[in-house]
C-alpha cells in the first residue's frame, strides 16, 4: 500500500506536468501559427503596395498610349497623315493598312497593363478599322487616286454614328475612370 501511494505521488504530478506541457506547446504551436500566418499576410500586403505604387505609372502610360493608338488609326487621321500626292488608291490602302499594322506592333506590350475586354476591343477597333480600309479600297476603281480613296474613305466612315475607334477610347476612359 505504502509502494501505490508513493507511485501515485510520483505519477500524479508528472501526470499533470505532461498535460500542462502537451497543452502549452499546442498553445504555443497555434500562437506560432497564427503570428506566422498574420506576417505573411502583412509582407503579401505590402508587396501589393509596394508594387501598386511601381504598376500604376505604367498602367496610366499604358491608358494614354492606347488612347493615342486608336487616335492615330483612325481612318481620317490616317489619311490625312499618309496621303501624299501622285498616290493611286492602291498604294494608300496599302499604305494605310501597313500602317495600323505596325502601330498596332508597336504597341502590344502595354496589353500587360489593361483589363482583357479593354484589350479584346482595342484589337477589335483596330481589325474594324482595317475592314473599313479593304472595304473603300474594295469599291474603288483600279485607276482611282490616293485622293479619290481618301474621300471615299471619310465618306464611308462619316455614315457611321460612331466609329470602332471612338467606340474603344471612351471604353478606355470609362476604365481608367473606374480604376484610377
Amino acid at each position: 500500500m505504502e509502494l501505490a501511494l508513493q507511485l501515485l505521488i510520483l505519477i500524479i504530478p508528472s501526470l499533470i506536468i505532461l498535460a500542462v506541457t502537451y497543452f502549452m506547446n499546442k498553445n504555443y504551436v497555434d500562437v506560432l501559427k497564427e503570428f506566422f500566418n498574420e506576417e505573411i499576410k502583412r509582407r503579401k500586403e505590402e508587396t501589393k503596395a509596394l508594387s501598386h505604387n511601381i504598376t500604376a505609372p505604367l498602367r496610366i502610360q499604358a491608358y494614354e498610349r492606347l488612347i493615342l493608338f486608336l487616335e492615330r488609326i483612325s481612318p481620317s487621321n490616317l489619311v490625312m497623315r499618309l496621303h501624299q500626292s501622285g498616290m493611286t488608291a492602291h498604294m494608300l490602302h496599302a499604305e494605310i493598312l501597313k500602317t495600323i499594322r505596325a502601330e498596332y506592333e508597336h504597341n502590344m506590350s502595354q496589353q500587360v497593363y489593361l483589363s482583357i475586354g479593354a484589350w479584346e476591343i482595342i484589337k477589335t477597333a483596330k481589325e474594324e478599322t482595317a475592314k473599313l480600309v479593304n472595304l473603300t479600297g474594295n469599291k474603288l476603281a483600279e485607276s482611282a487616286t490616293g485622293l479619290d480613296f481618301g474621300e471615299s474613305l471619310i465618306q464611308i466612315t462619316s455614315q457611321i454614328k460612331k466609329l470602332p475607334t471612338e467606340v474603344a477610347i471612351e471604353y478606355l476612359k470609362k476604365e481608367f475612370a473606374d480604376n484610377f
